[in-house]
């Protein structure tokens, strides 16, 4: 009787970690958790842009204005959730939940896809009109997006009263084999912690 009690409590255990992963199914919100950056499936170190980016917003995270990004330059990077593919607005919305249920990041996040800009967060007041007046990327070449971002960027900063310089071409970050180690650490830790739960309980006396 006990172990049956057991397994289905293991059993809804598992469901409850299911259903967490099919909610956060789109991939910018399983790499901005851990960093500032999501490129597409590129790695922002290895490209220009991608380090401009980085640079822009480690220098936010100085001035304790936090911003996180995610450059949308295809379908596939929303994931399940293409139905909201050329709707950055509706977009940086929705992710910005996400990372706030998943992660607790009540910060600023500016989100880009070729037809236009969003934004999410404290200074989206003020940098939506900001965002409004850039023209439109009109391609989805990462690259070119990518530093069309980070003048967006840049213009959010300046519409709340704070700079970021250009990027100098340097700028650390997460690598995507970190990320990968984290979330799988995550997730380790999870069902080590039901398992061992689940193992004290079945063998009281």
């Amino acid at each position: 009787m006990r172990f049956g009690i057991g397994l289905v409590l293991a059993v809804i255990a598992a469901a409850i970690l299911a259903s967490g992963a099919e909610a956060n199914g789109d991939p910018a919100s399983d790499v901005l958790p851990f960093s500032t950056v999501f490129l597409s499936i590129v790695d922002p170190r290895t490209s220009a842009a991608g380090r401009e980016l980085l640079a822009a917003t480690q220098a936010a995270a100085k001035k304790k204005r936090p911003i996180r990004v995610a450059v949308i330059s295809q379908p596939s990077d929303l994931g399940l959730i293409q139905s909201l593919w050329k709707k950055p607005q509706t977009y940086a919305e929705f992710l910005g939940k996400e990372l706030f249920n998943f992660g607790r990041y009540n910060g600023t996040l500016v989100v880009s896809m070729p037809n236009g800009f969003g934004i999410n967060g404290p200074d989206a007041a003020r940098g939506k009109p900001a965002l409004a007046r850039l023209p439109k990327p009109s391609t989805n070449n990462l690259e070119q997006l990518g530093k069309d971002t980070a003048d967006a960027v840049r213009q959010v900063a300046a519409a709340n009263g704070y700079v970021l310089p250009a990027s100098s071409g340097s700028g650390g970050g997460t690598s995507g084999f970190v990320i990968i180690l984290a979330a799988l650490g995550g997730a380790a830790v999870i069902a080590g912690t039901v398992f061992f739960a689940l193992r004290r309980w079945l063998l009281q006396p």
